[in-house]
């Protein structure tokens, strides 16, 4: 396998796909959010990224029981957007990510493969034959490279870096979930990343199908730049969507009932004091009631006003 390879087309398709990323880039850069809500939004898309990501390779993960496989990733999404400043791509990188991946599930976590494999599809045939496990070293090291030194697009780049990873498919399991990590991990250090807000995987998950005909291809990446950019941009406008609607903004629906019953009390009395709260729930603790109260500020539902004995309570 060498890196040329490798070809695509910047079909019209691909330009308008783009011209529409680009919109979409100065909308979400442009957001008039409190830093609350975008936490929140943020933090939902992790999510939901993680749990998408793990489903795609049939892993039972849910929102509700993202299981090992769902943590890991989540806190992999988490650990590239809280890096102030992204490396360029490395074997070392992807093995970071690869051993997030698979942190306690497998004892090769971050470790290339140690023998032949075989890429197969949906219906269990095999489509491809991985380079021989002994030249995965240099391997990398020119994959790397060949797409740190790549001009173009920066989305068409993290589309590319993703099919080539999965052609290489340098682990012995992990390199779905790894290889959409690289795409996230490059449009993030691009400025592409749409602040982590929106869950592309989300969208790969509902259209495994055309993911999976995308990647099937040995050389020619085309549709698989297109179904790329069709996803970012799906998952744009649908954060845009709920962003639109304030309670999936702030998913309040998650909160624990009591904290519900909390938020609508204060909606219904603007301003109101602890005091007034604490005879509203004479039952609950006085210590309880002050972290609800500090958890629904926390998420941005809730803030206060005042200080001292003059505090009062309000929705955001």
């Amino acid at each position: 396998m060498t890196m040329d390879q490798f070809k695509w087309t910047i079909s019209p398709s691909i330009i308008n796909k783009i011209e529409e990323v680009e919109v979409l880039r100065k909308v979400f850069d442009k957001l008039p959010l409190p830093t609350a809500t975008i936490k929140i939004i943020r933090d939902k898309s992790f999510l939901n990224s993680a749990v998408s990501s793990a489903q795609i390779e049939n892993i039972p993960s849910t929102i509700q029981e993202p299981r090992k496989e769902g943590k890991n990733l989540e806190r992999a999404y988490q650990w590239i957007y809280s890096q102030q400043k992204l490396n360029s791509l490395t074997p070392d990188i992807i093995k970071e990510l690869h051993s997030k991946v698979m942190n306690g599930i497998s004892g090769s976590a971050g470790k290339y493969r140690v023998e032949e494999w075989g890429v197969f599809n949906q219906a269990g045939m095999e489509v491809m034959h991985a380079p021989l496990h002994i030249l995965l070293p240099d391997l990398m090291q020119e994959y790397t490279a060949y797409i740190d030194g790549l001009n173009g697009h920066p989305c068409v780049i993290a589309a590319v870096a993703h099919f080539i990873f999965e052609k290489i498919h340098p682990f012995a399991d992990g390199n779905g979930r790894t290889g959409r990590l690289i795409s996230t991990y490059l449009c993030s250090k691009m400025n592409y990343g749409f602040s982590g807000l929106i869950p592309v995987e989300k969208y790969i998950n509902e259209h495994r199908s055309w993911y999976y005909s995308a990647l099937e291809p040995s050389s020619n990446c085309t549709e698989f730049i297109e179904f790329f950019l069709e996803s970012l941009i799906a998952q744009a406008n649908k954060t845009l969507e709920d962003i639109k609607n304030p309670e999936e903004v702030t998913n309040s629906s998650n909160l624990l009932p009591r904290r519900r019953e909390l938020l609508e009390v204060i909606k219904d009395h603007p301003e109101c004091t602890f005091d007034f709260l604490h005879r509203r729930f004479m039952s609950l603790p006085s210590l309880s009631l002050h972290r609800d109260i500090q958890h629904l500020q926390k998420v941005g539902l809730a803030k206060k006003l005042g200080s001292t004995r003059g505090v009062v309570y309000t929705v955001v």
